[in-house]
């Protein structure tokens, strides 16, 4: 009888560590559970004012300090992008300054027009422009807002491409948690997409959700105890009343992880290991842990990189996985502009569309953007193959003054010149 030779204890020990070790080295992200500290005494940036106006600019960058969430650090650090041979000089750059009507330089405008904390600007993948304003870090995760929906609206559509879910789907059907709500079950998924369901909130509801939400303190059960548990769903008749924030946003977000059966964290994850992030990000939570519609925080560098994917997805064969291509082209191509538009997309325009709740300026070229909150926004030019990904603290959401110094510099910062070829 042949014997078979022991094998030493330590060699199986050093083969499980080997391949234990392995194991943990494919993991694309780690999930880490994030509480907000106790606040100390004399700290004038507290959890009941942290997004206020004037901590707006502090709050957005610091979400952990203030609000529950998990967070999302990649195991993989692919290398830096290269700068272009050819850089934006924001001093020698000018464009129209719409206060007045001027020339003015793009420093100024970014400094005085757009209040602008941080501009990265690709074309062609490399880097044209690296703006920062003082104290600004590009690799630390801000909070998007309302700038998280057209992902989840992107990721729902993905989801429904795969056969994982039914754009004509009632939302009661998707969310069985909502069935005993007969106004939801008259709405299909695909108006809950288009931002269109018509979905009327009063003051108070606005109010509450915040509070359950945790943006506000005040909060009882959590956000989806508060949906789960209200009376009645009003709506207008004809459907048409949009808005860029609000309480529909959590029905979205619902929708996208029963789609996937995935938290959003986990959704997270996979979109950073789609976009090659480099810097880790975070998703904000209400307190019994459920991700919140706008909780989505990203670094400025990874906020471009999703760009830099929406063009590969469009450009590259083969490249698609971040969204189907029906999708890359509905958000690329000119939509229709019209009264059902939100008030702070029309304020880049007359002439912009607005599909999947992306924006489009102009009616010509392919382009689009996403809007978000006091001027934070990431525009795609799929002609020049630019993408402008801007952090923001405005004093006003979406003034007018704002938004059309944003669409001024996204127009003339996205076309290629040989003539600028100064640093930051």
């Amino acid at each position: 009888m042949h014997r078979v030779p022991s094998v030493p204890t330590q060699s199986l020990l050093f083969f499980a560590l080997l391949v234990s070790t392995r194991v943990l080295a494919a993991e694309p992200c780690k999930l880490s559970n994030s509480v907000p500290p106790a606040a100390l005494a004399g700290q004038a940036v507290r959890a009941d004012n942290w997004l206020s106006p004037g901590n707006i600019r502090f709050g957005l960058g610091q979400a952990p300090r203030f609000i529950h969430g998990v967070s999302v650090t990649p195991t993989a650090s692919p290398p830096a992008r290269p700068a272009a041979t050819q850089r934006l000089d924001p001093d020698r750059l000018q464009l129209t300054d719409p206060a007045d009507g001027r020339l003015r330089s793009l420093r100024f405008v970014l400094e005085n027009r757009i209040d602008a904390d941080g501009v990265l600007i690709l074309r062609r993948g490399r880097v044209v422009l690296d703006y920062r304003r003082s104290g600004f870090d590009p690799t630390q995760p801000r909070l998007l807002l309302e700038a998280t929906r057209p992902i989840l609206v992107m990721q729902l559509a993905k989801a429904a491409a795969e056969g994982r879910v039914a754009r004509e789907k009632a939302i009661t059907r998707v969310l069985p948690e909502l069935a005993g709500a007969r106004d939801l079950g008259k709405l299909s998924l695909q108006r809950l997409l288009d931002g269109r369901t018509g979905l009327q909130w009063s003051d108070a509801d606005i109010t509450r959700w915040q509070q359950e939400a945790g943006w506000a303190q005040g909060g009882n059960g959590g956000v989806r105890a508060w949906l789960g548990a209200r009376p009645s769903w009003p709506r207008t008749s004809d459907d048409s009343v949009s808005d860029l924030a609000g309480p529909e946003g959590e029905l979205l977000l619902w929708a996208v992880e029963k789609a996937w059966k995935k938290p959003a964290p986990e959704l997270l994850c996979d979109l950073q290991a789609s976009i090659r992030s480099r810097s880790p990000a975070f998703w904000a939570t209400d307190a019994t842990g459920t991700p919140l519609a706008d909780g989505l925080a990203l670094s400025l560098s990874d906020f471009a990189s999703l760009g830099q994917a929406f063009l590969d997805a469009r450009n590259r064969p083969g490249r698609r996985s971040l969204a189907p291509a029906w999708f890359i082209d509905s958000v690329a191509n000119p939509s229709d502009a019209s009264d059902a538009t939100p008030a702070g997309v029309r304020a880049l325009g007359p002439d912009t569309g607005w599909q999947y709740r992306f924006a489009h300026p102009g009616r010509r070229g392919h382009r689009t953007a996403i809007v978000g909150a006091y001027g934070t926004s990431l525009y795609v030019d799929f002609d020049y193959g630019t993408v402008i990904a801007v952090f923001a603290s405005h004093a006003e959401r979406h003034s007018p003054l704002l938004m059309t110094s944003l669409r001024n510099f996204w127009e003339e910062a996205a076309r290629p010149r040989v003539a600028d070829s100064g640093q930051r």
